[in-house]
């Protein structure tokens, strides 16, 4: 599918009203970034000039985009489908696509496509002379999921065994070593990108630090989050760091569909965090090769860490996506610890080597991760009758029980890489309270340095990596322990 990400829509033979994607602007180093043919050792030489930055954003104006943000190489944008035809010169179709959706289900969902001749180098061929603009590639959104099942919610005490934040996930990441140093994430921010954030009354009974979330899709709300994937989420961030400051930027539209995840990794990029964790990612297949687009992505991916920010993905569950795959981000997988703190490999988590990245495995590390089949493992606040509170209370598709709780009650169990990537997050503020300065490539080391070895069980049967001593395809280097990767940056930077 040339020039392609593609976007989750609700009709499947009608465009959108708004349609969210990426533009990037002319290089200054001459080359586009779609004639690459691997990622390139620095973003630098696609940074585009200030007078083609502005050039572009002119005529995209014109043409009646709104520009959502923008950065060092291009800009998101949402607007019509015929501004989009008019810029591309092509025509947007819609087209079905089996991928691995929520809870690792295999299901279709609807993407967009630019079709006609010339595609994906007949750029602005619609374009009257007069608005030409220095664009040298378009990227639609493809359908991002959150990398998490969708549990029903659960009581204060349920039977089972299972964590809860903040103790339960802190313990197992060993965050209380860190904490008693006084390290606890403060002074740092930490932006999230994902389907929202709710004003749980779990946060403020912690007096967690959660700036006021910025929606990107119009109508919205900022202060809803019809998933709960988000508000959930967003807790494992501080069982690891209480003390860091949360900005949440709400991807997903009224409905709770992710349609400008990409936009929102632009928009958190732009407030400069030191930190920016994403649970959600596309799913491709094992032998794919890497398109124009997915470079493109990945090209802003790497200048987000250029720019000094630790930036970290799930892993998937099940998913093979391109965006753990930039060697510059952490991967974050998923490991198992049983009531007796015994850890293995989790069987919900993807762990490989990476079909488009020479020596790159996909996790670095992990955080805590339930099994299948619904990995329901971690207790976590919800907003009251959301998806996440409502649609597992009951048994799933193949008959696996529910927990037994009520529906609306703000808790829901559940995991997934999801889960990890926030939690890696959290670990890095630590960090980072304790040495300000670290870059990512040092807070990678620090983390995956003195991760728990995992040597026992498999990554997702889709993958089935074997755990084993020392760096492997299930878990990386093992599960993140806050203690002494604060200790180890106290003694080597």
């Amino acid at each position: 599918m040339p020039m392609l990400l593609p976007t989750l829509i609700d009709s499947h033979d009608e465009l959108p009203e708004i349609i969210f994607g990426y533009v990037s602007v002319k290089s200054q180093g001459g080359r586009s970034c779609f004639e690459i043919t691997k990622l390139p050792e620095s973003s630098e030489a696609f940074h585009a000039k200030a007078q083609d930055r502005k050039a572009a954003e002119k005529a995209a104006l014109k043409m009646g985009f709104a520009i959502v943000e923008g950065s060092r190489l291009g800009f998101a944008l949402q607007g019509p489908p015929g501004a989009w035809e008019e810029l591309t010169g092509g025509e947007l179709v819609t087209k079905e696509a089996l991928v691995t959706a929520e809870a690792s289900t295999r299901r279709y969902i609807t993407h967009i496509d630019i079709v006609g001749k010339g595609q994906p180098k007949a750029l602005s061929c619609g374009l009257p002379k007069s608005r030409n603009a220095p664009v040298e590639a378009v990227v639609l959104e493809r359908p991002r999921v959150p990398m998490a099942v969708f549990p029903s919610p659960i009581p204060p005490s349920p039977p089972g065994f299972y964590l809860r934040v903040p103790d339960g996930v802190a313990t197992g990441l060993n965050t209380p070593a860190a904490h008693a140093k006084g390290f606890r994430g403060q002074s740092i921010l930490v932006a999230m990108v994902d389907t929202g954030q709710y004003a749980h009354p779990y946060f403020a009974a912690h007096h967690y630090q959660v700036r006021q979330p910025i929606a990107m899709v119009p109508g919205a709300s900022r202060s809803k989050d019809p998933i709960g994937h988000g508000t959930g989420e967003s807790a494992n961030i501080f069982a690891a760091a209480p003390d860091c400051t949360l900005q949440t930027i709400r991807a997903s539209n009224a409905s709770g569909s992710l349609v400008a995840a990409m936009a929102g990794f632009l928009r958190a990029k732009a407030l400069n965090p030191r930190v920016l964790t994403n649970s959600w990612g596309g799913d491709l297949e094992l032998d794919a090769e890497m398109t124009e687009a997915d470079r493109t992505v990945a090209l802003e991916l790497q200048d987000a860490v250029e720019s000094g920010i630790f930036v970290v993905f799930s892993a998937g569950n099940g998913h093979y996506s391109v965006e753990p795959q930039v060697p510059q981000v952490f991967a974050a997988g998923g490991v198992f610890m049983d009531k007796q703190l015994n850890l293995q490999a989790s069987t919900y988590a993807s762990g490989y080597r990476s079909g488009f990245f020479e020596n790159r495995i996909v996790p670095d590390a992990c955080g805590l991760v339930g099994m299948l089949p619904r990995a329901d493992y971690i207790m976590l606040p919800v907003p009251p009758r959301c998806e996440l509170d409502i649609e597992m209370a009951d048994p799933d598709q193949d008959n696996n029980p529910g927990d037994g709780t009520l529906q609306g009650d703000g808790w829901a169990r559940f995991s997934g890489t999801s889960a990890a990537a926030p939690q890696i997050a959290g670990v890095a503020a630590a960090i980072l309270s304790a040495k300000p300065n670290l870059n990512p490539a040092q807070l990678k080391q620090c983390i995956t340095t003195t991760a728990t070895d995992v040597r026992t069980g498999h990554s997702h049967p889709r993958f089935n990596s074997p755990a084993g001593p020392g760096q492997d395809e299930a878990t990386g280097f093992g599960l993140a322990n806050a203690g002494a990767a604060v200790q180890f940056a106290l003694d080597h930077f």
